[in-house]
Parts: structure tokens; C-alpha cells; sequence
């Protein structure tokens, strides 16, 4: 029986190992670099001059924000606030309250005075066995006056008078109407997350928007944000709606834009002044976990590439630490192959933490630091441990449940 000599395998495992870093980094981390360096890019390019081009016909497009709010009204009021002082020259702002008909009509008179431009509706009593928040874009849609259509949620800390602007900029100037989607970004406040958990859900929430992102910068979108998401009302109308997902409480943002999107008509409009960050209060684990479990959910009617992909991100993740345990281990106490094997596993390590950085420095993520390779273990058992947990909730993504 033929038998290799213990310093041949120690190469083969060193070998492999440093394969399989350099097939992570180059392949299956692609969309995380891509999103981090292209996004940067576009930041020290455009970050302080006009994003929207002057149309060739001088004529800006009329657009229509629509809002699902189911907040106070002092909060409202002030959301409302930085949504009129936004600098773009012709839009209207459409309000869809989730609340009663008598408190709807109290704020569309009220908001008649302070706000002209703002129209105040609400999603009608007895609603049930439908997603709210479709039903309420749904009537959005219908009041919506404006070739484009902004959607969004009252709840959202719009960070620049920009914001609008640089949304609707693909639809503007040279080609932009071969434009129908524009993807923006909006992410979810920690700060009223508890737990010492909070900082992987960040790690995790990160991982998942750059998965996507970095897709659509390939053309190959697949998802987008319903909290910050700009399309053409025509294309809406043309494809029924929420037709195709009507049975789902979710879907508005990922299933509807992979019905909709190509490489042709899809645009990614990302920059600091246009991501928003969600406050959710003490309600902000629960959104989470909300949030994750219905893209989970749905992932299943979304093309398997990309989820194929990080899952293969993970298996390298332990099989790259294997390969240099066994490259450490094979010639003990001989120190250098555990020279070799530390050097690529620190190496492999500090280029994914410093990708990650580089994405959420991008996305206005928290920079994580020490924690990060931990998480990237952890990542593919507390997966699977969050669908175990919630292996009963999987009828609530139906409406026939109420949510």
C-alpha cells in the first residue's frame, strides 16, 4: 500500500488551502468587492456635485413618492418635513395610512394646510387576508399622477435634500428612457436593537444587501428595497402589480423586481446622500427577524446563483481552517508548516475583514473589526439554527394568515 510522505501532504493541504482562499477572494466574494468598490468609486465621484442630469427635453419628469406610514403623527410631521425640502423640481408625495378611516381623514386635513403637495389616503377597514403594505402601494399607485413612482415608509431618516434627486437620476438625461427600476438602499437602525446579537445581525444584514447589489451592478438584479426603490408607473400597471405574489404578505421587493428587471432597464443609484436608514424602535429585533425570515422564505422563487454562492462562501470558510489545521498539525513539532498554515489563514482573514469594511463603509454599515472572522463561521449554523426556530412561522408569509 503506497503511502505519501508526511512533507508531500503537507503541501497538498498547504496547497489547498491557499486555493481555496484565493477561489473565495476572487470568485465567491465577488459581489461583496464588487458593491464596496464600485459604490466607493461613485461616492469620491459624485459625492459633491448635482446628480441629476438636465433633461434633453427640459422638462423634468413628474414623480410620485408614495409612503406607507403606520407611525405617530408628530413623527410623520417631521419625516414630511424633509420629504417637501427635497430639491427635486416637480413631485407630489403620497401618504397611505395603515390606520383608521377617522384618523386618516383627521391627518389628511391637517396636512392639506401644512403640506399642499402632500395627499393623505388610507388602506380601508377589514383589509384582511391581504399584505398590508402591497395593498397600500397598490392605492399609492392609483392616486400616483407621475411617470415615476418612489416608494417608501414613514419610519425612514432621509439623509439629504439629494435624496429624491439622485433616486430619479437614471431616468433622467442621455438613455435614461430605456431606464424602468432604479434600486436604492435603505438600512436598518441597530441602535434600539438589544443583545449581544445585534452586532451579527448587522454582519448578516450586511452580507445579504451586498449580495444583491453586487448582482444588479452586474446586471443581473434580482432584488431590490421596497424602502427606497424608484420604477415607472407604466411598468407597474403593465405587469398587473402585485399580481404574481399576491398570495404573499412579501415579495414587493425581491419577486417583483425579478419580474421585472433586466439588464437593460435597471439602474443602481446608490450613494451616501440617498441611503436611508429604518428606525424601528423597540420593535427593531423583531423587524429583523421578520425581514429575514420572509426573505428566506422567498429566496425559494428567486434564481439559485446567488444563494448558491454564499452558501459556498461558507463551506470554504471551514474547509480553508481545516485545510490549515491538518497543514499545522501533519509535521509537529516541524514549525514552519505551522508558519505557512497561520500566515494563509491570517492572511485569508484579514482580506475578508478588510472587503467587508470596505462594503460597509459603502452602505453606511458599522465597520466591524475583530469579530468578523468568528461571524463568518458562525454564520452558516446560526442560519441554519434561525430556520430551525422558525420552521413554524413558514404559513405566516402566506395572506391567507394574517401577518
Amino acid at each position: 500500500m503506497f503511502i505519501l510522505p508526511q512533507s508531500v501532504l503537507t503541501w497538498i493541504f498547504a496547497g489547498s488551502a491557499l486555493a481555496c482562499v484565493l477561489f473565495t477572494l476572487l470568485y465567491l466574494l465577488r459581489p461583496l468587492v464588487r458593491t464596496g468598490a464600485m459604490l466607493s468609486r461613485r461616492a469620491r465621484k459624485f459625492g459633491s456635485e448635482a446628480d441629476v442630469p438636465a433633461p434633453p427635453e427640459g422638462k423634468y419628469p413628474k414623480v410620485s413618492v408614495i409612503v406607507y406610514s403606520f407611525i405617530e403623527e408628530e413623527i410623520l410631521t417631521s419625516y414630511l418635513e424633509s420629504l417637501c425640502a427635497q430639491d427635486y423640481p416637480d413631485f407630489e408625495i403620497i401618504v397611505v395610512c395603515d390606520t383608521t378611516s377617522e384618523s386618516a381623514g383627521i391627518l389628511a386635513e391637517t396636512y392639506s394646510r401644512l403640506f399642499p403637495s402632500v395627499y393623505v389616503t388610507f388602506i380601508p377597514p377589514g383589509s384582511h387576508n391581504l399584505s398590508r403594505r402591497k395593498l397600500a402601494l397598490t392605492l399609492g399607485m392609483k392616486a400616483a399622477k407621475g411617470d415615476i413612482v418612489v416608494t417608501t415608509v414613514s419610519n425612514a431618516v432621509i439623509p439629504s435634500e439629494r435624496w429624491l434627486s439622485i433616486t430619479v437620476a437614471p431616468f433622467i438625461g442621455a438613455g435614461g428612457e430605456e431606464t424602468g427600476i432604479s434600486l436604492g438602499y435603505s438600512h436598518i437602525s441597530i441602535k434600539d436593537m438589544h443583545g449581544a446579537g445585534k452586532w451579527y445581525r448587522e454582519f448578516n444584514t450586511l452580507l445579504t444587501d451586498c449580495q444583491w447589489i453586487g448582482y444588479a451592478l452586474s446586471h443581473r438584479a434580482y432584488r431590490g428595497d421596497g424602502y427606497n426603490l424608484a420604477f415607472r408607473r407604466e411598468i407597474f400597471f403593465r405587469h398587473k402589480g402585485y399580481a404574481g405574489s399576491i398570495y404573499l404578505h412579501s415579495g414587493d421587493d425581491d419577486l417583483f423586481i425579478h419580474e421585472i428587471a433586466t439588464p437593460e432597464n435597471t439602474a443602481v443609484s446608490i450613494l451616501p446622500d440617498n441611503i436611508l436608514i429604518t428606525e424601528w424602535g423597540s420593535a427593531t429585533n423583531r423587524m429583523w427577524r421578520q425581514r429575514k425570515e420572509q426573505y428566506s422564505f422567498t429566496a425559494r422563487w428567486l434564481p439559485h446563483g446567488p444563494f448558491l454562492r454564499s452558501g459556498a462562501v461558507s463551506l470554504m470558510q471551514w474547509l480553508i481552517v481545516a485545510l490549515c489545521s491538518a497543514t499545522a498539525l501533519i509535521e509537529l513539532p516541524n514549525l514552519v508548516p505551522t508558519c505557512i498554515a497561520s500566515a494563509i489563514l491570517l492572511g485569508f482573514w484579514l482580506s475578508e475583514t478588510l472587503i467587508y469594511r470596505k462594503g460597509a463603509g459603502a452602505l453606511k454599515a458599522t465597520r466591524l473589526w475583530w469579530a468578523l472572522p468568528i461571524f463568518w463561521l458562525a454564520k452558516p449554523l446560526l442560519n441554519e439554527i434561525f430556520r430551525f426556530s422558525h420552521r413554524n412561522h413558514r404559513n405566516k408569509n402566506f395572506t391567507w394568515q394574517r401577518n
